[in-house]
C-alpha cells in the first residue's frame, strides 16, 4: 500500500465559507477510481510549534503507480490548482510505501 500525506494551512485571509468549499472539493477526490481510502480532517491539537498544520489529507492507494495515476487526474490537477494552491499558505507532503 502507498500512503500519500499532505498537512496545510489555510492563509489568514481565507474565510469560513471557502475554507468549506476547498474541504469539500478535496474530500471530493476520494471518489477517484485508484483512490482506497480518502480522509480529510482538521488536527484536534491548537496550532502551534509541536502542532504547526491544521489540516491533513491521508490517502491510500494499491501502491506508488495508483497514486502516481491520481496525481494526473484531471480532476485532482484542477482541485489542487484552482481550490488548494490560492488558498493555501503551506504545506508538506509525505509519500511512504507501506508494508
Amino acid at each position: 500500500m502507498h500512503r500519500h500525506t499532505v498537512l496545510f494551512n489555510f492563509k489568514d485571509e481565507v474565510d469560513g465559507a471557502l475554507r468549506d468549499e476547498v474541504i469539500a472539493s478535496l474530500r471530493s477526490l476520494a471518489d477517484l477510481a485508484t483512490v482506497e481510502t480518502f480522509h480529510v480532517a482538521k488536527n484536534l491539537l491548537p496550532r502551534g510549534d509541536v502542532a504547526p498544520y491544521e489540516w491533513l489529507i491521508v490517502g491510500d492507494f494499491a501502491d506508488q503507480k495508483a497514486r502516481e495515476v491520481y496525481e494526473k487526474d484531471e480532476k485532482h490537477v484542477a482541485v489542487v490548482r484552482q481550490k488548494f494552491l490560492p488558498n493555501v499558505k503551506n504545506f508538506a507532503i509525505i509519500d511512504v510505501n507501506l508494508s
